[in-house]
């Protein structure tokens, strides 16, 4: 989407009531999801529809996806018709948003390794996980923050229906929460944190830490330790975490001394920002099987220039490593012949 674009978009917005928020979504559909309704009315019903429990649960597939660090992630994406509602919402609250110079995730123009590069050279790295970090924001924690951003009730209850998942409890009951594989969840999540990131920026300032958070990745850094368990930072760092309703998970939490590799969302930040050295041994053994293979298949390839084009980001397009190994894959390209991409199978 061009500037003008955008801007002309962003003009025409408005929430200031329930009717004016169904204009906006209206307006907006269009261009976000490339769908275009026949009339108002028909968006009305779409969101009448959606509001219902048992409509929207219906309208979810699940599947699983591998973690980085083992066992498998389950993503919730709703069918096309709920998917273009949620785009034309995230686009009307991403005009509104105006992340704090510490939020790194889910942010225009900011990303692993902006985030990264706020702890570069530091002496200790302190990284914290926040567990389930989708399913823990619920709608009556949407409902209140949106409330804090001047949108009134009637509009709030429409945004955090359609965009929730009906989580079935014990006893029957549902507990509607962000589900991870839709396209509103990230600037739900960050619109949520608001407070939160406040907070933790205040903590940050008061113990002369550099604070940033990536989604559910927060890290802290400093040339001193304040980091003991029994510590007033510790203690201080877990009150507000609970208090926003998050928890830590304690299997994802780590000090990363000076001597020691450090970490942030996966970037090297010891003296500069880089990957691993295994992540290039892995790449290099990659682009081996690739060159080795008599057929290859789209997704070993895709995989590959994926993993080049992580490599570029985070260590520049002069780099003698990236420059290689993109010789090395076009090479093994030459004369490939590709089998067809397996349809992907889903979980019921």
């Amino acid at each position: 989407m061009d500037k003008i674009l955008y801007q002309n978009l962003k003009m025409d917005i408005d929430v200031s009531s329930r009717d004016a928020l169904y204009n906006s979504i209206y307006k907006v559909m269009p261009y976000v999801s490339n769908t275009l309704l026949a009339s108002p009315s028909v968006l009305y019903k779409k969101i009448r529809f959606y509001n219902n429990v048992k409509n929207r649960l219906s309208a979810y597939h699940e599947f699983l996806i591998p973690q980085k660090t083992g066992g498998t992630r389950k993503i919730l994406a709703p069918n096309s018709d709920l998917k273009s509602l949620m785009s034309a919402i995230a686009f009307i609250l991403n005009t509104m948003y105006m992340p704090s110079d510490s939020v790194m995730g889910f942010v225009k123009q900011r990303s692993v390794l902006t985030n990264a590069k706020k702890h570069v050279g530091n002496n200790y790295v302190f990284n914290i996980d926040l567990s389930d970090f989708f399913p823990s924001i619920t709608d009556s924690m949407i409902e209140a923050q949106l409330l804090k951003m001047n949108i009134p009730p009637l509009a709030t209850r429409i945004i955090s229906s359609v965009c929730t998942y009906p989580q079935k409890m014990e006893g029957g009951t549902y507990r509607q929460v962000l589900p991870q594989g839709s396209s509103a969840s990230p600037i739900l999540s960050n619109i949520c944190c608001i407070s939160l990131d406040k907070a933790l920026e205040g903590l940050a300032k008061r113990f002369h830490l550099t604070y940033s958070r990536y989604a559910d990745d927060i890290t802290f850094s400093s040339n001193h330790s304040v980091y003991q368990e029994d510590g007033e930072f510790m203690t201080e760092l877990q009150k507000i975490i609970a208090t926003h309703h998050f928890f830590i998970n304690p299997k994802k939490t780590r000090l990363q001394k000076r001597g020691t590799r450090q970490e942030v969302t996966g970037v090297s930040v010891n003296e500069k920002t880089n990957v691993s050295r295994k992540y290039v041994k892995n790449l290099r053994a990659l682009i081996h099987q690739i060159a080795l293979a008599k057929k290859l298949s789209t997704k070993k390839v895709n995989v590959a220039r994926g993993k080049l084009n992580y490599l570029r980001m985070i260590k520049g397009v002069n780099d003698n490593t990236y420059k290689t190994l993109c010789i090395k894959l076009n090479l093994a390209l030459k004369g490939k012949h590709f089998t067809p991409k397996k349809k992907r199978s889903y979980v019921k």
